[in-house]
């Protein structure tokens, strides 16, 4: 299994996308992207999940993806949609697909000052293979809130429940992250949406690993700029 940006072939199948993607639109010098970030995008307002630095991207939720500019909630351009993922229920799933995992990836601009940092100040850390288990504390940045904790209540394949933690609707996309015993703030998923009075993420796992299979996918053409999956 391929989880991680760092360190995995998913970094090596996403820099092969990056690499051939268009310049993104240029951005105001000075503009920072960070995880917990407010994005805009058309009508959309969401949150940006994770940021690698390096690539220079950032992922949200695939249901963020109405138009291929972003922007921060000064209208300042922060980058463009390079790939997309909406899960339909009618969509046939490959093998070794994850149905219904969305996702969106962001080409950051190119004076973009991109981090790694949560507002709390906190980096926030991809680890390959760190799995989600019932009642693990979980914690997201949200934008209105800051940030708030709970517990993981179930999980399946695709995503886990977390109890005890309240978001809106701009929140999509945003990380949801646990604490390690030395401080370390490690990604496990993508908020999703309000199932009642519970809250559900999609697994960081299950993300990182259709994100490999649609980087793998697109073989040597790769797909064009804002291009979306399963819509």
């Amino acid at each position: 299994m391929l989880y991680g940006f760092r360190h995995s072939a998913v970094a090596i199948a996403i820099a092969l996308v990056v690499l051939t993607a268009p310049a993104p639109a240029a951005a105001k010098p000075g503009v920072t992207v960070f995880p917990g970030m407010e994005i805009h995008q058309g009508a959309m307002v969401c949150t940006v999940g994770f940021v690698e630095t390096r690539l220079r991207i950032a992922v949200s939720a695939g249901r963020c993806d109405e138009g291929s500019t972003v922007t921060d909630s000064k209208e300042n351009v922060v980058g463009t949609v390079m790939l997309a993922r909406r899960g339909t229920a009618n969509e046939p799933a490959a093998a070794d697909s994850a149905a219904g995992v969305e996702y969106e990836v962001i080409t950051l601009a190119p004076e973009v000052i991109a981090i790694e940092l949560l507002p709390s100040g906190r980096q926030l850390q991809s680890i390959p293979g760190f799995g989600v288990q019932p009642a693990l504390p979980v914690c997201h940045a949200g934008i209105s809130s800051g940030q708030v904790c709970g517990r993981v209540s179930s999980v399946d394949n695709d995503g886990f429940a977390i109890a005890g933690m309240t978001a809106d609707q701009r929140d999509l996309g945003g990380p949801v992250y646990t604490l390690t015993d030395d401080n370390r703030a490690v990604i496990v998923g993508l908020l999703d949406e309000a199932r009642g009075s519970t809250l559900w993420a999609q697994s960081w796992q299950a993300v990182m690993r259709q994100l490999y299979i649609d980087a793998r996918s697109a073989g040597p053409i790769q797909p064009p700029l804002g291009h979306t999956i399963g819509r």
